[in-house]
């Protein structure tokens, strides 16, 4: 497959296909095996792409729905023949469907949805989860040092939906969901497709201070919460 197709894979160096991605993903994934319930429960996963989560969590034994807009990341999806997927292109928050999940995650996509507020967005995954059930996702924090930083350089960086700590659990709370863990990670200052052997060094520094507990201050949060209705 060409890299310029579709660039957001774990084989392209653009993509995931660095040092950088392989940190993300595998904090992703500690926090996703951790905070799902077991196999075979039903999973949404919403902006899921080219299937980084969706493919292992299938060869798991989990039937997951991938939600996803973009073409180009759903035929790389459906190139990997992957048993247990379901597709469905197009907008979230457009599809109509009275299917709900054991568990819905939203990993890298939360940001996307600029024309939502989140409780609106948080809501209308609600709809589509059992009562007790996880909703599991990742955010960008606008309190982080990270953050302030792009913001004094005027960074061009796209409009991306962000929030501090406090406005996701607000949010959450509003849409009827009670957190149940928060964490941070993404502490390294480098780009997020870098490729430098700095990253592991960053990686393990993050590890050994804790930084995952100093959430108010994290560029990137962890976030799993409970439909509570």
């Amino acid at each position: 497959m060409p890299f310029d197709d579709y660039q957001w894979t774990e084989d392209n160096p653009a993509g995931y296909g660095n040092a950088m991605g392989r940190y993300k993903t595998q904090v992703e994934w500690s926090f996703l095996q951790e905070c799902l319930p077991p196999a075979p429960s039903r999973i949404l996963d919403i902006g899921g792409g080219a299937g980084r989560f969706a493919v292992p969590l299938a060869r798991l034994g989990y039937p997951v729905t991938v939600v996803d807009r973009s073409a180009a990341a759903l035929r790389v999806l459906r190139e990997t023949r992957t048993n247990g997927i379901r597709v469905i292109e197009g907008d979230f928050l457009k599809i109509t469907s009275d299917e709900v999940y054991d568990a819905v995650i939203a990993i890298e996509s939360v940001l996307y949805f600029v024309e939502i507020d989140l409780r609106a967005l948080f809501c209308r995954v609600g709809s589509q989860l059992r009562s007790g059930r996880p909703f599991i996702f990742t955010g960008l924090n606008s309190k982080s040092w990270r953050y302030q930083l792009h913001r004094l350089r005027g960074s061009n960086a796209p409009r991306y939906r962000v929030g501090t700590p406090a406005a996701y659990g607000e949010a959450l709370r509003q849409a009827r969901f009670r957190v149940a863990k928060m964490r941070g990670f993404h502490w390294t200052p480098l780009p997020v497709t870098s490729d430098s052997p700095a990253v592991p060094v960053f990686a393990a520094a993050e590890r050994h201070l804790r930084l995952d507990r100093w959430v108010e201050q994290s560029p990137w949060l962890l976030v799993a919460a409970t439909r509570s209705d």
